[in-house]
């Protein structure tokens, strides 16, 4: 291992800083700058942090009560993963980042590194010959990089004017065409990061966009590639002068941000499991694996919307995102869409989680649930056909806080995840409920402060 980082710098003699990065619960990257001679140590071994600096609040802070600092704050084993050490393209300085996964002294995973929470899971499809190709679909907002006096976003100027974006203008190339600088970069540095961006398109409001990975069969790399792109994303917008936010709904008036899964499953000769028949209806491992995403999505919603904002997103009158347990053929109503496509791509989109989401506990929920469903065998439900909003109940349009007790009562989750990553994470979002539902807002002293 020790000879990639020593490889690395040979390559790279005019390096001037590396950056250590790891995702916390939230999906925040955390980490460190470093000389560049610490490559060298760090794939020796010799790179540490602390674990609890995983389970961080979304202000960065430790709350009381995880059992992770009071106790002991030991240093974890900091692994780096060489797939992902590459120069930042978008960086002043000669600047390589790589991402860490961390161990303990004996090598064993850290209960708390969400990199491991999706690796075990992935163990357990490895033992059933069972290959998982994923895909996600990002979206997000380029906002000015200023905000209101009331320190809310608001939409970039239009090039050449002083009128801000406005229309929703879905697919246009003309809009495109503002913001290409930015897409000339985020291409670039894409590319050096090894991250398979392929398409990007204007979306469903005023300056909101979306960029697509291309699927493979590694769903542990591409959550980290998905990962990257967020954080590539964010910092190629201010290079170009403007703010980039993956939060699920920045806009009450405006169409939330998604994090959308395109999945299928390959057995070890890459043949596509998922069939369906003359009716394009399910059959076999498919049907039990939509089957068992249905039954699963409310024990890891806390997960697919992991803040107070992301509920904002699945408001029961929403046309974009989807609040009930439904799927359907080309239904973008429905929880779960089966896109048109060839056999050899048959596949399902699962339409839950909000772009604000950590991708590898998105990914690891995912594959959590499918895997119930096949082991288990379970039925799959008629199709919906139409407005999925209108046919079924908004159970997914549940409070924060319901999700987030709803995870810490699930047997699922605790068998996949681990019952120490349970309650840890159960408390770390109850701390920030706590703290949401404590806080008052400008709102209400607009409203009740001299009316009352």
């Amino acid at each position: 291992m020790n000879n990639i980082g020593q490889q690395f710098l040979s390559d790279n003699p005019d390096i001037e800083r590396i950056e250590f990065i790891y995702v916390d619960f939230n999906g925040v990257p955390r980490g460190k700058w470093t000389s560049p001679q610490t490559l060298i140590k760090a794939f020796d071994g010799g790179l540490r942090m602390p674990l609890s600096s995983y389970a961080l609040d979304i202000w960065g802070d430790n709350p009381q009560g995880t059992g992770l600092v009071m106790s002991g704050d030991a240093d974890a084993i900091c692994v780096p993963i060489a797939s992902s050490l590459a120069l930042s393209d978008w960086s002043a300085r000669k600047t390589a980042q790589c991402l860490v996964s961390m161990e303990d002294a004996n090598g064993q995973p850290i209960f708390a590194d969400p990199r491991h929470i999706l690796a075990r899971v992935l163990d357990r499809f490895k033992e059933l010959d069972l290959y998982p190709v994923m895909a996600p679909e990002m979206e997000f907002y380029l906002i000015d990089k200023n905000l209101t006096e009331q320190g809310h976003p608001q939409m970039p100027l239009i090039p050449g004017t002083n009128r801000r974006y406005e229309n929703v203008e879905l697919l246009n190339l003309g809009e495109m065409d503002d913001f290409d600088a930015f897409f000339t970069l985020v291409e670039k540095s894409a590319h050096s990061l090894g991250i398979p961006a392929e398409t990007a398109i204007k979306e469903c409001s005023p300056s909101q966009f979306e960029i697509n990975l291309l699927h493979h069969n590694d769903p542990l790399l591409m959550a980290d590639q998905t990962f990257l792109l967020k954080r590539l994303i964010k910092n190629c917008a201010k290079q170009c002068n403007l703010n980039a936010t993956f939060m699920a709904k920045p806009f009450t008036a405006e169409a939330g941000n998604g994090m959308h899964a395109h999945l299928s499953i390959t057995d070890k000769k890459d043949n596509n499991l998922f069939k369906t028949d003359s009716n394009k209806q399910p059959q076999g491992l498919f049907a039990h694996a939509i089957a068992g995403l249905l039954s699963a999505t409310p024990d890891f919603m806390s997960f697919y919307a992991a803040h107070a904002n992301s509920y904002r997103r699945l408001a029961p009158s929403s046309n974009h995102a989807p609040t009930t347990l439904s799927w359907g053929n080309e239904n973008r109503t429905a929880l779960i869409r089966l896109p048109e496509a060839s056999k050899n791509a048959t596949r399902l989109e699962f339409r839950a989680a909000s772009a604000d989401a950590n991708p590898y506990l998105v990914f690891a929920s995912i594959l959590a649930s499918v895997l119930d469903g096949i082991i288990n065998k379970l039925e799959l439900n008629a199709e919906t056909i139409g407005n999925a909003h209108k046919q079924h109940p908004a159970t997914l349009s549940t409070s924060w806080r319901e999700a987030n007790e709803r995870t810490k009562e699930s047997t699922l989750v605790k068998e996949c995840f681990g019952e120490q990553f349970q309650k840890v994470y159960h408390h770390i979002k109850e701390s920030e409920i706590q703290r949401f539902e404590s806080t008052i807002t400008d709102f209400e002293y607009h409203s009740y402060l001299k009316s009352l």
